[in-house]
């Protein structure tokens, strides 16, 4: 662990530096947050977060003990959502071609970089489930969705960072022992570089948004590492264990999704359905409402070590996890008619 101090130190200082010069660059180019009434801030916020960070990553890469040619389509992935994220929080684009280009990064990730989700473990109990054909299709879907669950938890101050570092500390400690130590660096400094983010996404004096660029990066890391340590024979976890790492950006995705499908909108619409949304209305304060969703998310995380650390049946995991689901789905429906009866 020594031998990581270096990187870590550099890519969180990094970050620092690139936030100090990035400020006032985004004022005057006028890549700004501007409040609106979806919105519980009432200045004009710059969205340096994502750029910031991919900054910082990319220079503890340099300095750290892994092989970064192994990460060359990982990083140009993730260069094309930082760029799609700059352009989309300077002229909101609209929504076919960011999906575009999530389409796109996706597939440089699963097809020349090789990431793909080819089995979903024994889900079923009756032996592994591979998905053959299937396997790019479902990727694809996968990448997509966690780039865009991220996306959508980026509603409050610390939820989105929140959620991420959370998770990334679940991976780490999971890869920690394991032959795939590039990805446990790689998200030891994606946790270096977020906490400096949080602290100024959490500041009143310099606060900064990560922006869709941001929101997209971390999505795409994220399910990045999960894939790859969910597949193949030196698999650290099964794949249902990687549902419950990532959990609660899942759950909010496919609940918003659902319902705006059920009411007759498109899922794509933005509204004011989210779980920070509704919990606010509910009386509930930004902090508290942010503080009580990152216990769900650490809730989550620690349940899915659990199942790592006591063999959990892959079956009863998922069970589990598809109930704690339902629960989450009618209990946003129930804080929704509350709030609108």
């Amino acid at each position: 662990m020594f031998i990581l101090l270096k990187p870590i130190l550099i890519a969180a200082l990094s970050t620092f530096v690139a936030i100090y010069i990035l400020y006032p660059i985004a004022f005057k180019l006028n890549l700004l947050d501007l409040p609106n009434s979806r919105k519980n801030h009432k200045d004009s916020i710059p969205l340096i977060g994502g750029i910031a960070m991919f900054i910082g990553l990319i220079i503890g890469i340099l300095f750290s003990p892994i092989e970064y040619n192994n990460l060359n389509y990982f990083l140009l992935s993730a260069l094309i959502l930082i760029i799609v994220g700059i352009v989309d929080d300077f002229s909101n684009i609209s929504v076919r071609p960011r999906l575009l280009f999530q389409i796109i990064a996706a597939l440089v990730l699963v097809t020349v970089g090789g990431v793909s989700i080819q089995s979903f473990g024994n889900i079923l109990g009756f032996g592994e489930v591979f998905l053959g054909k299937w396997s790019l299709l479902i990727s694809v879907l996968a990448i997509m969705a966690a780039i865009n669950a991220v996306n959508m938890a980026d509603g409050a101050h610390g939820l989105a960072g929140g959620n991420s570092l959370i998770s990334l500390m679940g991976i780490s400690y999971l890869a920690i022992n394991s032959s795939s130590m590039d990805i446990f660096v790689i998200c030891i400094l994606l946790s270096s570089v977020l906490v400096v983010f949080l602290v100024f996404n959490l500041s009143n004096r310099k606060r900064i948004f990560m922006g869709d660029s941001g929101s997209m990066f971390l999505g795409l890391s994220l399910v990045w590492a999960l894939i790859f340590l969910s597949q193949g024979e030196n698999k650290v976890f099964s794949p249902v264990i990687a549902l419950w790492l990532f959990a609660l950006p899942l759950f909010e995705l496919f609940s918003t999704v659902l319902r705006r499908i059920i009411s007759g909108v498109s899922p794509f619409k933005a509204d004011s359905s989210h779980s920070h949304h509704l919990l606010i209305e509910l009386g509930l304060t930004g902090k508290s409402t942010v503080l009580l969703l990152l216990m769900g998310t650490i809730l989550t995380v620690l349940l899915g070590i659990i199942g790592v650390e006591y063999a959990i049946a892959e079956k009863l995991m998922l069970i589990s996890f598809v109930l704690v689901f339902i629960v989450y789905f009618f209990a946003k429906e129930l804080a929704w008619r509350i709030i609108n009866k």
